[in-house]
């Protein structure tokens, strides 16, 4: 049995390895490099969520007691010469628009990139109370202080997000996950968060009321909390914490699971 676990465990190694680098495909880090900064802000009146879309790089959103949405872009154009690297960095831009209910921040880049995508970390300061959209292809999500539902979704990075209060709903391919609820968040919490290759962790509030389904097809999978269990797999826990009013349901492919 312990062979066949390392056997699993080895071919995953290779595998995220194997994806990992698989990001690097084609780049150059000699080619010519333009970096450009960009400050933005945006009204929020009648906005209740706010969607953000990176192909490449990083999203970090904070919560604060502002009355507009404050965006701040750092740019990373490559190309064979410094020239067309600086023409095609100052042809991408940031927009912010709003769509219904929601404030939609997306990266534009000009048809000069063709499958070479720009690199975009983007920070964004909005008020608690809006829920959060986060998707990025390759990098991190950072999600901070909000008391709405907070959604994000990777394909290659981390997702970590902390100070929650509403529903989580968390999913990367090739990263960790973690998600950190406020320690005076409502009791049942509502987080469903998985990780094809990468832990996943979960830190309830301090009285924790919810149904959980943990599992892990090749990992641990342990909690802090006790346990009230009603099924306990090879490698999985179904159960209820305190009085089972809310919803957990953690899972990873590769990695471990973990209810602190």
């Amino acid at each position: 049995m312990k062979t066949g676990f390392l056997s699993r465990i080895g071919v995953a190694s290779v595998l995220t390895i194997a994806i990992l680098a698989g990001c690097h495909i084609g780049a150059d880090d000699s080619r010519a490099k333009f970096t450009k900064n960009e400050e933005l802000t945006a009204p929020l009146a009648g906005i209740d969520m706010l969607s953000v879309n990176v192909r490449v790089g990083r999203i970090e959103v904070t919560a604060a007691d502002v009355g507009q949405a404050k965006i701040s872009a750092v740019i990373e154009a490559r190309a064979n010469t410094e020239e067309k690297a600086q023409k095609l960095g100052e042809a991408v831009r940031i927009e912010a628009e709003p769509s219904g209910h929601s404030l939609v921040v997306k990266v534009v880049k000009p048809r000069g990139f063709g499958r070479n995508d720009p690199s975009v970390n983007l920070t964004i300061t909005v008020p608690a109370s809006l829920g959060i959209k986060a998707e990025i292809n390759v990098g991190d999500i950072r999600v901070a202080g909000f008391g709405g539902p907070v959604e994000a979704r990777g394909n290659v990075g981390a997702i970590t997000c902390t100070g929650l209060r509403d529903r989580a709903d968390l999913h990367t391919n090739v990263g960790d996950v973690r998600a950190e609820y406020a320690s005076d968040a409502p009791a049942a919490i509502s987080i469903d968060a998985s990780a094809n290759v990468g832990n996943v962790e979960l830190t309830g509030p301090q009285d924790l009321s919810a149904k959980v389904s943990a599992e892990s097809n090749v990992g641990s999978v342990s909690s802090d909390r006790p346990v009230t269990v009603s099924g306990h797999l090879k490698q999985a826990i179904r159960g209820a914490i305190g009085t089972g009013e809310g919803r957990i349901n953690l899972r990873s492919n590769v990695g471990s699971v973990r209810i602190r």
